[in-house]
C-alpha cells in the first residue's frame, strides 16, 4: 500500500471512531476502530467479513440456546 498521503480513500461504512474505508488504487480496505487501524487487501477483507458473519450467526444461536436453557431451568424451579 502506498503512503497515507497518496491514497484516495472512500468511506464505505461507519463514522468517526469506527469506519471502513477503501483505496481503489491500492485495492486495500482499512478498518478503523478508535486508535486501531487494520489494512487488508480486498480478498483478505472479504474473508474477514465472511468469518465475522459466521461468528455473528453462531453467537445468535448460542445466545438463544443459553436463554432457552435459563428459561427451562427457571420453569423447573417453580413449585
Amino acid at each position: 500500500m502506498k503512503t497515507v498521503n497518496n491514497c484516495r480513500r472512500v468511506v464505505l461504512a461507519g463514522s468517526d471512531g469506527c469506519k471502513v474505508s477503501y483505496c481503489e488504487e491500492c485495492n486495500v480496505a482499512e478498518i478503523e476502530v478508535g486508535a486501531l487501524s487494520l489494512r487488508l487487501e480486498a480478498h483478505a477483507f472479504n474473508s474477514l467479513a465472511e468469518m465475522m458473519q459466521e461468528a455473528v450467526a453462531r453467537l445468535a444461536v448460542y445466545s438463544a440456546a443459553k436463554s432457552q436453557s435459563q428459561f427451562t431451568t427457571s420453569v423447573k424451579n417453580v413449585h
